[in-house]
């Protein structure tokens, strides 16, 4: 396949998501209000999250006690707590005692704001296409208005899914575990949510066009049965088969001496979050995220390996590589799905 036929391939998958043109979609002049508004809630989001990657993992509520200095213990005050400025304003230190805070608390901060920017820029303004090549999450107009606000409702929906992301990327780093409450919890969320917005379930399949040549079409769910279904479908895909793998990869290496008998060849953390991956992004997306994940895996090995760094690997797990699989398939998975379909047809 050449390159241009690799353009029209993705061009034809854009066309597809909104037939007839006639999609929902802001005034030019009330999406850069909007998207600053994504930026300043991401933000803050980023601040909520910081609490809850250091408490959960602990055991700990997120709600109370409220934001404190792990140093001194005093409670940090509302005009010391601002995302992202305060970090600044404070030069990393607590007011109170002077203690210093880890610039990661800030950086956290300022990645869910640009996730949040990212998520919104799904849903571009009136006349424009979302930026870097992006999927899009338009939805065609219907003539008594009931779509007039679906696609909208797409974007927070999106918001909690790579707020879950960022929750398992950092609690999997710090601890080697990803918390129940975001797999098992990311799941139910996307099996539910999956009913209320079913939109956010679309998948890429091969369909004729007036001279007979296949091209991608992006079909979307329209109804909670439909979105349910494949939700389930996606968190069963997701699953099953890493729960295949582990249980022969453990019985292989048991007898091969290389675990205990009471150790297993994969975490079920992985495959729980998989599971969650699949719930919100359909059978398509789970399978990416398995081979997408890995991918991401090698292309940070090789390089340690090269480097002699491989004592680091042991320090990286898997969810990060899955939470970064998830996150280019939101961004870009109707591209990637059309380019198998057509390469695999």
């Amino acid at each position: 396949m050449n390159a241009d036929a690799i353009g029209s391939l993705f061009l034809s998958v854009r066309g597809a998501a909104v037939p007839g043109g006639a999609t929902l979609a802001l005034a030019a002049s009330a999406w850069l209000p909007s998207a600053v508004f994504a930026v300043l809630v991401g933000a803050c989001v980023g601040s909520f999250l910081n609490v809850c990657i250091y408490r959960i993992p602990l055991d700990q509520s997120v709600v109370r006690p409220g934001s404190h200095c792990m140093t001194c213990g005093k409670p940090i005050r509302w005009y010391h707590n601002i995302p992202v400025l305060s970090y600044f304003m404070l030069r990393g230190k607590c007011a109170s005692c002077g203690a210093p805070f880890s610039f990661r608390y800030a950086a956290v901060e300022l990645l869910v704001a640009l996730l949040f920017l990212l998520a919104f820029c799904l849903f571009p303004p009136a006349g424009a296409l979302p930026p870097l090549g992006m999927r899009w999450l338009a939805v065609p107009v219907a003539d008594d208005g009931t779509a007039a606000l679906r696609a909208l409702w797409q974007v927070p929906v999106w918001w909690l899914f790579v707020s879950g992301l960022v929750v398992a990327t950092f609690v999997d780093l710090d601890h080697l575990i990803i918390p129940d409450s975001v797999t098992v919890g990311g799941a139910a969320a996307g099996l539910l949510l999956s009913a209320l917005v079913p939109e956010i379930q679309a998948r890429t399949v091969l369909a004729p066009d007036a001279s007979g040549a296949l091209l991608p079409v992006l079909v979307q769910a329209h109804s909670w049965r439909e979105g349910l279904l494949q939700s389930a479908v996606g968190a069963a895909a997701g699953s099953v088969p890493l729960y295949l793998v582990r249980a022969a990869g453990t019985w292989w290496f048991r007898r091969r001496g290389r675990i205990g008998k009471d150790d297993y060849a994969m975490g079920l953390g992985d495959i729980k979050f998989v599971a969650a991956l699949g719930a919100f992004l359909g059978w398509q997306g789970a399978a990416f995220c398995i081979g997408g994940g890995a991918f991401l895996g090698v292309l940070v090995a090789v390089p340690l390996m090269a480097l002699g760094k491989r004592s680091l690997l042991d320090r990286i797990p898997f969810g990060p590589y899955l939470a970064g699989a998830g996150l280019l398939w939101l961004l870009w998975g109707p591209f990637f799905a059309a380019f198998y379909a057509a390469a695999f047809a």
